[in-house]
């Protein structure tokens, strides 16, 4: 059975009576085997092959923990809309990650990784963000993640739209549609968070508490990894640019500029920058 092709219950499509197409194909494919495409990767030096594959690790896996931490409001959200939303961007995020996890079974440092959909893919380490290292305590925390961090990765995929690594830059033609819808609902609950006299003041912690993890995960100014991407032409911006992408980008939202100038005006915290985990160890 193809991933595309609606699974069979006794003879009868199970999901026969879906009205929504998309909502059949998302459910079919969900509920299809899991087969995997492994892309080797070819034509690049060892240089910029160990490069991509540690963003690529990066990069599914903060997909993968954000996905996760979306879900646990499916039933939590403050409206039934709200949680129809989180519902659907955590499906997404983690549809995502599914889409990356395959490619770095190219590499020759993934080459005996078993399957990410394996027994125990629940439970198996990842190198997310610090600020999803946790459930999210409040609904301010999921908006700012969706704000900031959901922002962060949909920045750099932005600069991945005219990669050279075609299964990247595939990916991310897709991936790019889809958080249209994302950042319309992060706009509009920062929007209204940020309005608010009684919820201002939890927005604004939530923010300070994931912007250093957001604006640092793109690497310092120098970071080897996205400039060697940048020189091979796989990323088409580096750290300093994307930071500068991600600015402009959060502040088209106006009743949060007053946050956003605060949170600027603080230095990021390179001290504890992990290069290699691409995330901030955690304040002692």
């Amino acid at each position: 059975m193809s991933e595309t092709a609606a699974p069979r219950h006794r003879g009868r499509p199970v999901f026969k009576d879906a009205a929504d197409p998309e909502a059949l194909q998302r459910a079919a494919q969900a509920a299809a085997p899991v087969v995997e495409r492994v892309e080797a990767v070819a034509g690049l030096d060892p240089e910029t092959s160990a490069a991509l594959y540690t963003f690529l690790v990066s990069l599914a896996d903060n997909k993968y923990v954000l996905g996760r931490r979306y879900a646990e409001w499916c039933t939590g959200a403050p409206m039934l809309e709200s949680a129809a939303a989180a519902a659907a961007m955590a499906q997404d995020e983690l549809g995502h990650a599914r889409s990356f996890y395959p490619l770095l079974r190219g590499f020759p440092q993934g080459s005996e990784a078993p399957p990410m959909e394996g027994a125990g893919w629940q439970h198996r380490p990842t190198q997310a963000l610090a600020c999803l290292d946790r459930p999210f305590a409040t609904w301010g925390d999921f908006v700012a993640a969706n704000f900031l961090v959901d922002s962060a990765l949909t920045t750099v995929l932005e600069a991945a739209a005219q990669s050279s690594y075609e299964p990247l830059r595939q990916r991310a033609s897709k991936i790019l549609q889809e958080e249209q819808v994302h950042w319309v609902h992060a706009q509009g609950w920062t929007r209204r968070l940020a309005a608010a006299d009684e919820t201002r003041p939890m927005l604004a912690d939530s923010l300070q508490r994931m912007w250093d993890d957001a604006f640092t995960w793109f690497g310092r100014p120098d970071d080897p990894v996205l400039s060697r991407l940048v020189r091979a032409g796989i990323l088409a911006a580096g750290p300093e640019q994307l930071r500068k992408r991600l600015r402009a980008r959060l502040s088209t939202v106006r009743e949060a500029i007053g946050l956003l100038v605060e949170l600027s005006a603080g230095s990021l915290p390179w001290d504890r920058w992990d290069a290699r985990a691409r995330r901030l160890r955690p304040v002692a």
